[in-house]
């Protein structure tokens, strides 16, 4: 595998991600980016010419940090990574970025929130009309079933008192 294949199949981080790794702020890891770069190391760029970080760039990174931390000056500590980690023949490859981060506008983010929130609720109104459509059909089979019964009673009730009255003889009406 050549060199540059490496490099292109190796996975990339965005700042935010090696700052973390290297616990640094993104500023100090880009001015150290910057300065690494004057001096001639290459970082590769995405395709909206953001600097991306690969495996290879970790280390290096690394041991600028321990330098300055051993309260080396910037420029000779610049000066020893970049003897220690000499950039050969890099080109400026643009190469795809791996990350599981989608990046989005806030117009773009607030249109699919939007969206999200607006079919919550018409699958939340949905729902309820459904629960309440079950409710309300239970209601009326209920009143429904109750309303029989009571028809039914009352006709009962009825045919016994006809019933009652045609076994009266008509002198015991008025009793």
């Amino acid at each position: 595998m050549s060199n540059a294949d490496y490099e292109e199949n190796q996975k990339a981080y965005w700042a935010k991600d090696i700052a973390v790794l290297l616990d640094v702020t993104t500023s100090n890891l880009r001015r150290w980016s910057i300065d690494l770069e004057k001096a001639g190391y290459r970082f590769y760029r995405d395709e909206h010419n953001r600097r991306a970080y690969l495996e290879k760039d970790i280390m290096p990174l690394t041991k600028l940090k321990e330098f300055l931390s051993n309260n080396m000056s910037k420029n000779d500590a610049i000066k020893a990574v970049i003897s220690m980690f000499p950039v050969g023949n890099s080109t400026s490859l643009t190469i795809p970025v791996n990350d599981d981060i989608i990046r989005l506008s806030k117009s773009e983010l607030s249109e699919i929130v939007k969206e999200a929130v607006r079919e919550a609720v018409e699958e939340e109104r949905e729902a309820m009309f459904k629960v309440f459509e079950h409710k309300i059909s239970n209601e009326l089979e209920q009143r429904d079933r109750l309303f029989m019964e009571n028809l039914h009673t009352t006709l009962e009730t009825k045919r016994l008192e006809i019933a009652a009255t045609k076994e009266k003889k008509w002198w015991e009406f008025w009793k």
